[in-house]
């Protein structure tokens, strides 16, 4: 274990890991409360398509696809704000143009197979150091937003139209969840892939659900379950050769099934002894 910490992958990695297990969890609450899903896939197309585009002219691809997601989010953030999400088909579109742009960019510029399979898997052991400090910067970005408006984003959360009527710019408020989800799924995708970029926000958030409670709960939990998830599926994945982004899912999963189950079992057992 020492010989690992000198190689320069393992401490940016597990910098990455902890970072985005501690904030990435907030996105995954804002998904689920917002019922964001079809902006999540919309989002995760325009930062595939960013990303191909750095490919071609040879710049960060962490960068690029944060960019794309955050011009994403802005037209989203106007399409979804008085609940319209019929503005499926919107979203539709800018899924499918981007996923067919993103593969005639591959195409055309003849992107290597592995370069662009990265795109769709991710691999936080090649993490440059300049990703390192994009990812520690959103996930810090997103935790002081969060303090920053914590009960104009739980007011928010719970219903827009009574944030509006109690003087919270919801707007404001709004727009800055719907961006910082953007900005956390293309950091995600840089780390686990397109495919798998759930891993670091809604796994976490949904075994923080689990336990019940108050919006401070599910803020608590979620980042003491995305450490463990992440943290576990690191370490599951040296101990069993396996792929990181691949380890973190199942490290994730089994995590919820074990808190699914202990809630359970925690509630069958209230149950009888009120009987």
């Amino acid at each position: 274990m020492p010989s690992l910490f000198s190689m320069p992958f393992f401490p940016r990695a597990l910098v990455s890991l902890c970072a985005a297990g501690l904030a990435f969890p907030v996105l995954g609450t804002f998904v689920l409360n917002l019922e964001l899903i079809p902006a999540r896939f919309a989002v995760m197309h325009a930062a595939l398509l960013g990303a191909a585009l750095a490919l071609i002219f040879n710049v960060n691809t962490l960068a690029a696809a944060m960019t794309a997601s955050l011009l994403a989010g802005a037209a989203i953030a106007l399409i979804s704000w008085r609940g319209r999400f019929s503005a499926g088909g919107a979203l539709g579109l800018i899924m499918t143009v981007c996923m067919g742009l993103a593969f005639i960019i591959f195409y055309k510029g003849n992107v290597h197979a592995n370069e662009a399979f990265s795109l769709f898997w991710g691999n936080i052991l090649t993490l440059s150091l300049t990703d390192v400090r994009l990812i520690v910067c959103v996930a810090g970005a997103i935790l002081f937003f969060l303090a920053a408006a914590y009960k104009e984003i739980h007011i928010v959360l719970y219903d827009r139209e009574l944030a509006q009527a109690v003087g919270v710019r919801a707007k404001l408020v709004y727009a800055g969840i719907i961006l910082s989800v953007c900005l956390g799924i293309a950091v995600a995708m840089r780390v686990t892939g397109a495919l798998l970029v759930d891993a670091f926000t809604l796994l976490p958030a949904l075994a923080a659900r689990r336990t019940g409670g108050s919006f401070k709960a599910l803020v608590v939990w979620g980042g003491v379950f995305g450490l463990v998830m992440n943290l576990g599926g690191f370490a599951l994945s040296f101990a069993l050769d396996l792929p990181v982004s691949s380890a973190v899912v199942i490290a994730g999963a089994a995590l919820l099934a074990l808190v699914w189950r202990l809630t359970v079992c925690r509630a069958s057992h209230e149950k009888h002894g009120n009987l």
